[in-house]
């Protein structure tokens, strides 16, 4: 009895229907916007790298990048024209609470990470043959910046404004400012249609390299007094180092505002899918400071440092998984 019992039970195992397997996750977006900055940058290449990347974990999924920078990508997030983007410091804090640039409070900004690659600092190049030799003297000359939304430009004019020339002041006395990206100032220098640009000086960019191999570069360095009074005013700046031999020009290490570069995300995003995301950024770090050097430091270890605003669940799964707490 026992025996055929026993059969019974084996052909009903046999024949009864397979459960079918547990549905396939589906990411809830067809198209996703990393916020980067203009061309030239770091952030312009490591975006570029991004959307061959993200198809991997985000199965039917596209990616595209949307030019922003530092200050703007904020908005772009809080509003949902991206839904990822790079920022710095302080601004993600700024827009979750609507205070400075902001005129309204983002509550759906996110963080992916507090703290990736290298600290964002800023320096002044002027051509090797240039009269302007010290900060003060781009009195009445044409400079550029940085690019509209970028926090780099935030710093330069922070700094300007230390020195005694804000920018209202330094155009009414004859100066020029124009704001364009890394590969357009750098032309402009080149072709000696402006006097001096400012730019992220954590990396070396190759279109200022090509301007130093074809007619030679000079750092111009902050004036002390001037920083000082930057970092002391600027909130989420820090004292940060454009270091020494910088395109082969940098003669010593030259002090600069700092800010710290971040991932946020929109708070709408599915967990599993800023997991997945958080998760490939993390493990191919590494591959994208290969081509974007500003990354080449990026340490999840520290990735919780220094947060201001809340973490995006998706992110703070990931980071559980991997050991890391705040």
């Amino acid at each position: 009895m026992h025996t055929t019992l026993a059969l019974v039970l084996a052909l009903i195992v046999a024949f009864a229907p397979v459960a079918p397997v547990a549905a396939q996750w589906k990411p809830e977006v067809k198209f996703l916007k990393w916020g980067v900055a203009t061309a030239g940058g770091d952030w312009f290449r490591a975006g570029a790298k991004l959307t061959t990347l993200l198809p991997e974990v985000l199965p039917g999924v596209s990616a595209g990048t949307l030019m922003g920078g530092g200050v703007v990508n904020i908005t772009k997030v809080g509003k949902g024209e991206a839904q990822i983007a790079f920022a710095v410091t302080p601004y993600p804090e700024d827009g979750y609470n609507g205070r400075g640039k902001y005129k309204e409070a983002y509550k759906n900004v996110r963080l992916i990470a507090a703290r990736i690659g290298r600290q964002v600092t800023i320096a002044m190049f002027v051509l090797k043959d240039s009269p302007i030799k010290t900060f003060a003297d781009i009195k009445g000359k044409r400079i550029v910046p940085g690019d509209r939304g970028w926090a780099t430009t935030e710093m330069v004019e922070a700094v300007m404004a230390a020195a005694g020339m804000p920018p209202d002041k330094f155009k009414a006395e004859g100066g020029t400012i124009s704001y364009t990206s890394i590969t357009d100032r750098s032309k402009a220098l080149q072709d000696r249609n402006v006097d001096a640009i400012f730019i992220p000086a954590q990396a070396e960019y190759p279109d200022l390299m090509a301007v130093q191999q074809a007619v030679g570069l000079r750092a111009v360095p902050f004036p002390k007094d001037a920083l000082e009074r930057t970092v002391a005013m600027m909130p989420g700046a820090s004292k940060g180092t454009v270091t020494k031999g910088l395109y082969g020009v940098v003669q010593e290490n030259l002090g600069s505002p700092a800010f710290t570069q971040q991932i946020i995300a929109d708070a709408s995003l599915s967990d599993e899918l800023v997991y997945r995301v958080t998760k490939l950024w993390w493990e191919r770090a590494k591959e994208i400071g290969e081509i974007a050097p500003t990354f080449r430091d990026s340490d999840v270890k520290v990735a919780m440092e220094g947060a201001t605003i809340p973490f995006h669940p998706g992110a703070l799964r990931y980071y559980k998984e991997v050991g890391i707490t705040r």
